[in-house]
């Protein structure tokens, strides 16, 4: 790659990063999904309008829109209104860290719903290696902050396993446009989460501080619909595999936000933790060598 795209990957895992920094301002005024709602919306209006201004026809009302609905769900709408409100309990970089779990989680769920994936000793040695990272970045401190801690660390793996089968169930929607994917998923995840923010949190009576709108809007447009846009441009210059390194890098940036701007304090268990989680994902995701199983 050259150095020009390995910065595009850079930025783009810093913009996706920051969304545990700018969705940890906002709670501080705002109930959670009130803010997945805004985040979808924004960025919706947004991905939509880039797609179709590229000529990506978004399927016609009815059987083709099941697929889209699923993968919007899984991947937006429950991810979106999970990570919000886990962020409302534990700080923005212990979020990021645990959102790096992805890859186990597709690991597993790759295991159990496409038989063909290939499960090799490096990828179990992976898991297991990434299952220890996430018990040492949780650490006793978690436990000593029942309930509120332990249930916003759940709420927050939660959002990573829903990704994770999200990304499993896209597989097997064959060669489908990413473009359309990422348009048609925020577009589904917008009305569920209005519709789940008007019934449950009553907006309209909220009087939120310009610093909490102003994190909705950055993490709407920056933290989501730029990153998703450059992400589907890297995908076309260097492909799915080599773009996907840029989940490698999106904790180190909330790490990075929650400690030096937000003043969090993440202790040397945390770091280690993270490093068990890199790794963990680096083993999963490591190509093949020819003939192994």
């Amino acid at each position: 790659m050259t150095l020009r795209q390995w910065g595009m990957i850079l930025l783009t895992a810093a913009l996706f990063g920051s969304s545990f920094f700018f969705i940890k301002l906002a709670v501080a005024d705002l109930p959670p999904m009130t803010i997945a709602a805004g985040r979808a919306l924004i960025a919706a209006m947004l991905v939509a309008a880039v797609a179709r201004a590229f000529g990506a026809a978004l399927p016609r009302p009815g059987r083709d829109w099941r697929p889209l609905v699923v993968v919007g769900i899984l991947t937006a709408a429950l991810p979106y209104a999970l990570i919000a409100a886990g962020q409302t309990r534990i700080d923005s970089s212990l979020g990021g860290i645990l959102f790096a779990t992805i890859p186990l989680f597709s690991l597993f769920l790759s295991r159990a719903f496409l038989p063909d994936a290939p499960l090799s000793a490096g990828r179990i040695a992976g898991a297991l290696t990434g299952l220890a990272g996430v018990a040492l970045a949780i650490g006793p401190g978690a436990l000593a902050g029942l309930p509120g801690q332990i249930t916003g660390v759940a709420m927050t793996l939660a959002a990573a396993a829903s990704y994770a089968a999200g990304a499993v169930y896209t597989r097997s929607l064959g060669r489908a446009s990413p473009l359309v994917l990422a348009a048609g998923q925020l577009l589904v995840a917008a009305p569920l989460l209005a519709a789940a923010a008007l019934l449950t949190e009553r907006p309209w009576t909220l009087t939120p501080a310009p610093p909490a709108l102003g994190a909705i809007l950055a993490v709407g447009l920056v933290s989501t619909a730029l990153p998703t846009l450059l992400f589907f441009r890297l995908v076309r210059e260097v492909g799915p595999a080599r773009a996907s390194i840029l989940t490698l890098f999106m904790p180190v940036f909330a790490l990075l936000l929650g400690t030096l701007v937000l003043g969090e304090r993440p202790g040397p268990a945390m770091f280690a933790g993270l490093v068990l989680i890199l790794a963990g994902a680096i083993l999963i995701n490591r190509p093949r060598r020819a003939g192994a199983r």
